[in-house]
């Protein structure tokens, strides 16, 4: 396969695990992160991934705005930062690139993400990706890679789209991150966000762990109704995942132990959240179908006060 220049947008989880495996496979990386001193020590010693997996990968260039994207302009980016970010990502970004034939690849998690790009690029230059592996910087310059469960999934917005999604698939396969093109890519976005949604909102607001918001009787309950919501809102939308979904859901967040979902890292830290593409997106699409949302329109709401006093401070 012939190398291609592909830019990843955000060293986090995502995009540094990505990054590490297109480099070992020969692409030209660009690597862009806000996080200076993370990209200054991918510089001096490599991207290194470890968990489940270990690498160090060494991208052509690393850069902390988005910029200084554009020589030369990449066939491919990746935008891997946190859904909240996306307008800022956008607003960065030159017009050179956005009027480019780059293929833009949304591998974020939430309900919509692809739709803000669209408005900046155009459908045809843009893919959505579902990623299912995950992990956590335990320093500048390290992530560690914590599961991953193939395949992941791109899919295309309209017909243009179908022959560079596949391209896609095929490169991050063959680089060893199985991903899979659909032409039903929003089942899987709905899929990934009711796994999420049903414990992030809790442990946004409670501060709980996913063990302990399985241990507390009353949030246990909780994490059931806000499953039962989101459920029947994909329903509503024609995702029907089978008559067994809620208790595979229900026992899949329960194996995550005492993990504590990234918005209420987020909060802890000051900064926003995702809440405006998973919790209150959900009720937002429950609310246009008439089907009652409470708990994720509540939790919603809960999450929007504690991000505007974090903010504020």
């Amino acid at each position: 396969m012939k190398p291609k220049t592909i830019a990843i947008i955000g060293a986090g989880p995502v995009g540094g695990i990505l990054a590490a495996h297109l480099c070992s496979a020969g692409h030209s990386i660009h690597l862009v992160d806000t996080w200076e001193e993370h990209i200054r020590k991918i510089e001096a010693e490599g991207l290194k991934i470890t968990g489940n997996e270990e690498k160090t990968a060494h991208p052509d260039r690393l850069l902390t705005s988005v910029s200084d994207l554009g020589d030369p302009v990449p066939e491919f980016i990746f935008i891997c930062t946190k859904a909240c970010y996306l307008d800022s990502v956008l607003r960065g970004m030159s017009d050179g690139i956005k009027h480019s034939n780059t293929v833009f690849i949304s591998a974020q998690n939430g309900i919509d993400t692809e739709h803000v790009i669209v408005e900046n690029i155009g459908a045809g230059h843009v893919l959505r990706a579902v990623i299912t592996f995950a992990g956590f910087p335990t320093g500048p310059g390290v992530i560690k890679e914590t599961f991953y469960i193939p395949p992941s999934y791109i899919g295309w917005l309209n017909a243009e789209g179908e022959a560079p999604c596949r391209e896609v698939a095929e490169i991050v396969t063959a680089a060893g991150l199985t991903m899979e093109p659909t032409a039903e890519i929003q089942k899987h976005v709905w899929r990934k966000t009711i796994l999420n949604t049903c414990t992030m909102a809790i442990a946004a607001v409670t501060g709980l762990n996913m063990q302990e918001q399985y241990e507390f009787a009353p949030t246990h309950v909780l994490i059931e109704d806000l499953l039962r919501e989101s459920i029947r809102t994909a329903a509503a939308y024609g995702f029907d995942y089978g008559p067994d979904f809620f208790n595979t859901v229900m026992e899949f967040n329960e194996k995550a132990g005492p993990h504590r979902p990234s918005m209420l890292v987020d909060l802890e830290n000051g900064r926003k959240t995702e809440n405006g593409f998973i919790v209150r997106r959900v009720a937002e699409y429950a609310e246009r179908k008439g089907i009652p949302a409470p708990a994720h329109r509540t939790m919603a709401i809960c999450i929007d006060a504690l991000e505007m006093r974090g903010l504020k401070k």
